[in-house]
């Protein structure tokens, strides 16, 4: 039974200038989005990955319909490839290196010393599910897929399962991905993945176990695992 749907997709393709360096500029971009009514503190908006921005509206607009206790209430992940550092670490990374090889007495001292701190808190791949669960304050049994297309798929099913076997009364499903800025989009590039990049969000409460239905591909651009589960969720 699907009790409600919260989602933040873009709604064309479009210029990136972010891109511009790339073959093709366009991508799936959203605009915004409003953090004001999802963030408790507005200072935490500096820790939250562009993933992480996407997700805690969609996430708050399936909260908006769940009356029950969020204490118990599962929460299943889908987030795409660990996105990478813009740079961030370039200065740490050279000081590493000694005649052209990693240097570990480098490694622990001086590389150490230059990484940025905050910048684990914007590629770990849990930090989707770890922003939600503190915004809405969720502590159920909880669980993260990273990866492309497939990601999404696992979450649905594995929500199902949290169902079935009655670990949870209900579950907060949702995916979120994000390759619209130029590292990702460099990354796409190297991996040969063709068609033009895109971010979106979408979350939703499971009330019932329901069966897998066949997967659909919607959305602007690549969404990842946010378009899988778009396509498993019905009326999405």
């Amino acid at each position: 039974m699907l009790v409600s749907v919260g989602y933040v997709l873009p709604g064309a393709l479009r210029h990136t200038d972010t891109l511009r360096y790339m073959p093709d500029t366009g991508a799936g971009v959203v605009d915004g989005p409003d953090l004001g009514p999802w963030l408790k503190r507005k200072k935490d908006a500096r820790l939250l990955p562009r993933a992480a921005q996407l997700a805690l509206p969609a996430a708050g607009t399936a909260m908006a319909a769940f009356t029950g206790d969020p204490e118990a209430l599962g929460l299943v992940v889908a987030v795409g490839r660990e996105p990478p550092d813009e740079g961030e670490a370039e200065a740490s990374l050279a000081a590493m290196c000694r005649d052209g090889a990693l240097d570990r007495e480098r490694l622990g001292g001086e590389g150490r010393a230059l990484y940025p701190p905050l910048l684990p808190l914007r590629t770990l791949p849990n930090m989707v599910l770890a922003h939600v669960a503190i915004a809405h304050g969720i502590r159920g049994e909880n669980a993260v897929f990273a990866g492309g297309e497939e990601a999404g798929r696992h979450a649905f099913e594995e929500a199902a399962q949290m169902l079935r076997e009655g670990r949870a009364e209900a579950v907060l499903v949702g995916a979120a991905y994000s390759a619209v800025d130029l590292a990702s989009a460099r990354d796409r590039l190297r991996l040969g993945l063709r068609g033009e990049p895109g971010e979106g969000a979408i979350f939703a409460i499971l009330g019932a176990p329901m069966a897998l239905p066949p997967a659909t591909v919607l959305g602007v651009g690549d969404l990842g695992p946010v378009a899988a589960l778009t396509g498993l969720l019905p009326g999405a």
